[in-house]
């Protein structure tokens, strides 16, 4: 007997075990759900708002009467960004017209929205959202010249504000600052490269523009070298030591002029073969073979 209800007890204590367990993974099942369901509530309201302002009589405003609760996300995910204009829905929200010195985007201005109270909503209408979507990371640190000569370093992105303090602190200064090159840079599937300059930018952001492979065309194979407008030369062992070209341009800001390639040189181009290219014009040539 003293058997049998010791195996009661067990089965018994089992159930309750089993139950309470059941009980416990369909809360959290319950709350998992419930939560994914506010947000998806949440987006659809942003989505509402957005085209209620956007369809609404609208009346420009300074930047200064934007909510304070604003400020939270210009410090962080608009830190690269300068308002240029503000738009009032009243009771609704505002429109803000943006503009980028961060060549990472894939535009250089862009709208956002903001609620009466200052949330920034979440936009799902693709053309608006593609203009202030990304092409690439920026491997920091990242230098800029400034209008008077005076240089920048980002050392994450969070530095972006530094620029935007830099023209608050000189309001009537119009000219946008120089991005230096050589500049390293992740792409969307993770591949570093080395952008040399502006053509190179442009050519990738084209491609980002055009859903094309944003990878480039030929890769050069390092060390390289580079005789700099003062006939230095900068020798390139390894990617990190591009910055040394930064730091040139840095310590010489009025003069315009880049650092030539030193030809021959080798590259790898996207389908794993190599070349050796003998001069700039070969190179031009081997940087755009893979262009539609």
């Amino acid at each position: 007997m003293k058997t049998i209800k010791s195996k009661k007890t067990f089965f018994t204590t089992n159930l309750k075990s089993l139950t309470m367990a059941t009980v416990f993974l369909s809360v959290v099942l319950f709350m998992s759900c419930s939560e994914q369901a506010t947000i998806e509530e949440l987006a659809a309201d942003d989505i509402l708002l957005i085209e209620k302002i956007e369809s609404a009589s609208k009346t420009f405003v300074n930047a200064a009467s934007l909510p304070k609760e604003t400020k939270t996300a210009f410090n962080e995910d608009l830190s690269d960004s300068y308002i240029e204009s503000v738009q009032l829905a009243s009771g609704l929200g505002y429109k803000v017209s943006l503009f980028t010195d961060n060549q990472s985007r894939v535009e250089e201005t862009g709208n956002i929205y903001f609620s009466m109270s200052g949330k920034l909503l979440k936009d799902n209408n693709e053309q608006r959202k593609g203009r202030r979507n990304k092409c690439f990371e920026f491997v920091f640190p990242v230098d800029f010249i400034m209008p008077d000569n005076t240089s920048i370093t980002l050392d994450v992105k969070e530095d972006w504000v530094l620029i935007r303090e830099w023209y608050q602190s000189n309001p009537t200064v119009k000219i946008r600052p120089t991005l230096i090159f050589p500049l390293n840079i992740t792409l969307k599937d993770g591949t570093v490269q080395t952008i040399l300059n502006e053509e190179e930018l442009f050519i990738l952001k084209d491609a980002c523009k055009k859903n094309r492979d944003q990878r480039k065309c030929a890769v050069l194979v390092l060390p390289v070298s580079f005789t700099m407008p003062d006939a230095t030369v900068i020798n390139v062992n390894e990617r990190a030591e591009f910055r040394l070209l930064r730091e040139w341009h840095k310590a010489n800001p009025r003069i315009k002029q880049k650092g030539s390639l030193i030809f021959p040189v080798n590259v790898i181009f996207k389908n794993g073969t190599t070349a050796t290219i003998a001069n700039e014009m070969e190179f031009r040539v081997a940087n755009n073979s893979c262009r539609n």
